[in-house]
C-alpha cells in the first residue's frame, strides 16, 4: 500500500508543486491528503488542528510548507528561528510525524537555483541564482524574467507544477537549505527511518 503524505500549504499551486517534488524523490506514486490556507497567517492558526486531522485521515507524516515572505529589513535567519519555533508550538502536540519547511522567501526561490528552469521561464534569457533564498521577491522575479517584447508576463504559480517536473533536485538541494531539510525528510520516510 502507497504510504500517504499529508500536505499544508498556503495555496493549491504549493500543494500540487510539493506533490511533484514528493513523488520524484519518493521515486514513486505517494497518496496525498492536503489543508490549503488561503494564506499563511491562517496555517499559522490552524495547522495542530489539520495535522491532527491528517493522521486521523490516515497520514503517516505531514509537511507543512509556510513561505518566510520576510521584510528585506528583517534578519532572515531570526525570522525563519521565530516562524519555525511559532509553527513547532502549534504543532508539536499533534502526534503526527512532521516537517516544517519554510522557504526563503517564497517556494518560487528554488527554480532560481536551476539554469534550465531559469531558462524555460525566460525563453532563453536568464541566469540561475548562486544563493536563491537571498532574492527579494523571487516570485515577481520570474514574473518580470517571463515578460516578452509585448511587456506581457508569460510565468504564472500555475506553471509551478511544471517547473517542479524540470527542475534538478540535486542543484535545488545543493543551493537552498530549505529544499535541503525537506529532501532530507522524504529520505527518512522513504528507508522507513521516520
Amino acid at each position: 500500500m502507497s504510504r500517504v503524505i499529508g500536505l499544508v500549504a498556503e495555496d493549491d499551486t504549493d500543494v500540487d508543486t510539493l506533490k511533484v517534488i514528493v513523488n520524484r524523490v519518493m521515486e514513486r506514486p505517494t497518496g496525498f491528503r492536503k489543508r490549503v490556507g488561503n494564506g499563511c497567517a491562517r496555517i499559522r492558526h490552524k495547522a495542530g488542528i489539520w495535522l491532527k486531522q491528517l493522521g486521523d485521515e490516515g497520514c503517516t507524516a505531514v509537511i507543512v510548507l509556510h513561505d518566510l515572505d520576510r521584510n528585506p529589513a528583517n534578519n532572515a535567519l531570526n525570522a525563519i528561528d521565530k516562524l519555525y519555533r511559532d509553527l513547532e508550538k502549534v504543532c508539536s502536540g499533534s502526534g503526527v510525524v512532521h516537517f516544517i519547511c519554510i522557504p526563503v522567501e517564497e517556494i518560487e526561490a528554488w527554480f532560481w537555483a536551476d539554469e534550465k528552469v531559469v531558462k524555460r521561464v525566460g525563453r532563453g534569457e536568464g541566469k540561475a541564482h548562486p544563493n536563491p533564498e537571498a532574492i527579494s521577491r523571487p516570485k515577481e522575479g520570474l514574473i518580470r524574467l517571463s515578460r516578452g517584447a509585448n511587456k506581457k508576463p508569460l510565468y504564472s504559480t500555475n506553471e509551478n507544477v511544471k517547473l517542479a517536473e524540470l527542475l534538478s533536485l540535486d542543484i535545488c538541494r545543493e543551493k537552498c537549505p530549505s529544499f535541503r531539510g525537506l529532501y532530507s525528510f522524504l529520505q527518512q520516510i522513504k528507508s522507513g527511518t521516520t
